[in-house]
């Protein structure tokens, strides 16, 4: 950052060598909490990284009204689905704007009614495979439903085994790739060998289910919608595309429903009057204790962007070949935009949210914010509607749950005994 005139954002030290490399890996949430209570609203992380807190700055980097930020450097590919490279999320310019316009209508309303139709048929099947007083383990629990929803909803009920063997490959892989300290992707370690095998069931399984014919007008699913584009997609876009939206669809949803139980589950009043509510996907209570849980727990814990061209963040120069760092989980827990920012409190939400738009940005922001935030929050509430009306979990040692933040910010030690309730 010395090839720039103007002050230099202010940060720790860290080690000769390494920097703030060890810091940030033993406690990334720590680190980047302690540096912006430290050092202000943007911090000097590293020679080349900067870390933006206040709202304005990261409206300023996730709107880019100016494009001097971009969001897909080789560096930033991190995620598994990078490898799907005709996909949307991978893409920039104008190939990105066509392709966002495309998959546009996969979000629509009347599609999101039938997401939630599948979904709660799903949380039929789910509970009855459930014992009473059985202990269960609540991320996977989580992760099995919403991968099944997200796969129906994407590739429809009719694939039927290649689906099964679609979710299977999807699962190790997002396992695989949160294995931390993993090796370079070219070496032949357990992991990465483990990691081909998947994502090769997971292409072969795919590429079966694209290539059989539709049956009447094929609209019915993401699938069907994809396949009756026009003008008409390459097999391999749509295979890419549909990777990509099973592997990040499904991946929020789980999380954000293992910290809803978790949280509620720790809260008996918040719990009393969700339960008011009947089960009700679109209560008013539900959406605030969803947005509650995505504060203080957001699945994407981080985001990073790089710059393009030079740019001022907070009154510092910042020089091109930056990479900028917003992170929701410091924000989000900011005491200048909620009060007691600690405290698990739906209440805040009734009334509106912070008073800044960006004090809150679970799904990203601008015009490469989440494309699928409605499809989640949808799938979110009428799970967790469903699940309520039907079960009670009582947390096992809630005291132990940790977070761990890898690619997203996973839930450990969240484990309950699921009580059924009386129908009706």
């Amino acid at each position: 950052m010395a090839d720039r005139p103007g002050p230099r954002p202010p940060g720790p030290r860290g080690d000769r060598w390494s920097g703030n490399f060890a810091d940030y890996a033993v406690d990334p949430l720590g680190f980047l909490s302690r540096c912006a209570a430290e050092f202000g609203d943007v911090v000097l992380l590293g020679e080349h990284n900067v870390l933006v807190v206040h709202p304005d700055e990261v409206e300023r980097i996730l709107v880019d009204r100016d494009r001097s930020v971009v969001k897909d450097r080789p560096n930033l590919r991190r995620r598994a689905h990078t490898g799907f490279p005709r996909a949307m999320m991978n893409s920039e310019g104008g190939d990105w704007l066509r392709k966002r316009r495309r998959l546009q209508p996969v979000f629509r309303p009347e599609r999101l009614a039938a997401l939630a139709a599948g979904a709660e048929a799903e949380v039929d099947r789910t509970v009855a495979g459930w014992r009473d007083g059985e202990l269960l383990d609540i991320h996977p629990e989580m992760a099995r439903l919403a991968l099944t929803v997200a796969s129906t909803h994407l590739l429809g009920a009719s694939a039927g085994e290649a689906a099964e063997s679609v979710q299977r490959a999807v699962e190790a892989i997002m396992r695989l790739t949160a294995t931390p300290m993993r090796l370079p992707a070219w070496f032949p370690s357990p992991v990465n060998l483990a990691l081909r095998r998947s994502l090769a069931e997971l292409d072969r399984n795919l590429d079966a289910i694209i290539a059989r014919p539709s049956a009447g007008p094929g609209h019915d699913t993401v699938l069907g919608l994809l396949k009756g584009a026009d003008p008409p997609l390459d097999p391999a876009e749509i295979h890419d595309e549909l990777a990509t939206l099973l592997m990040s669809g499904y991946e929020t949803t789980a999380e954000a429903l293992t910290w809803l139980w978790y949280l509620v589950g720790t809260h008996p009043g918040v719990d009393r009057r969700l339960s008011a509510e009947a089960g009700d996907p679109a209560g008013a209570y539900l959406d605030a204790v969803v947005k509650e849980v995505m504060r203080l727990y957001p699945p994407a814990w981080v985001t990073s962007r790089e710059t393009a061209a030079p740019v001022e963040l907070g009154g510092y120069p910042v020089p091109a070949g930056t990479t900028v760092t917003v992170s929701q989980w410091v924000t989000h827990r900011d005491e200048r935009w909620y009060a007691a920012p600690l405290v698990f409190d739906p209440a805040r939400w009734l009334d509106g949210g912070p008073p800044h738009r960006y004090a809150y940005f679970p799904f990203g922001g601008g015009p490469r914010g989440c494309i699928g935030a409605s499809m989640a929050l949808r799938e979110i509430a009428v799970i967790t509607a469903a699940l309520r009306s039907r079960v009670r979990f009582e947390l096992v040692e809630p005291d132990g749950v940790r977070p761990r933040p890898a690619l997203t910010l996973q839930p450990r030690g969240v484990r309950a005994v699921v009580r059924k309730l009386p129908a009706g």
